[in-house]
């Protein structure tokens, strides 16, 4: 029997590098899409609660004729002490000030008595509505 006749099994080093590349441009291209979704999720959970606390201080509005003094959304009479706890903000998250028939409405990522699971994820995120505008602004994403 004829030793060279053997096939031989197995990658050879061309192979793999050729992989290598491929899996190297894949994560190139996903890190950063991944890394967008994540922001948009943190915008889209404050948008919804800055959306929900100015639901609540409307429902004042209508039935008592003035606007609730600033303060942290479970300060609104009615507003529950969990209403808005979500993954990156939690309901002591989102404040009011009050000035006249304007008002404005802060999301604080990572504020001081926030117990969101991903807290630290919203470190440094501020997402602000306000009433003269109607537009929401986010900082820090």
């Amino acid at each position: 029997m004829n030793r060279n006749n053997k096939k031989k099994a197995g990658f050879t080093l061309v192979e793999l590098m050729v992989v290598a590349i491929i899996v190297a441009i894949l994560a190139a291209v996903a890190i950063p899409l991944m890394l967008g979704n994540k922001r948009r999720a943190l915008a889209t959970e404050a948008d919804a609660g800055v959306g929900a606390v100015q639901t609540a201080m409307r429902v004042y509005l209508a039935t008592t004729g003035t606007y609730p003094t600033n303060g942290i959304y479970s300060s609104i009479p009615g507003a529950g002490a969990h209403d808005l706890d979500g993954v990156y903000f939690w309901t002591s998250d989102y404040a009011f000030t009050q000035t006249g028939s304007n008002y404005i409405i802060t999301a604080t990522g990572n504020s001081a008595g926030s117990l969101a699971p991903q807290k630290t994820q919203a470190s440094g995120i501020t997402v602000v509505l306000d009433s003269t505008t109607g537009q929401i602004a986010h900082n820090g994403l």
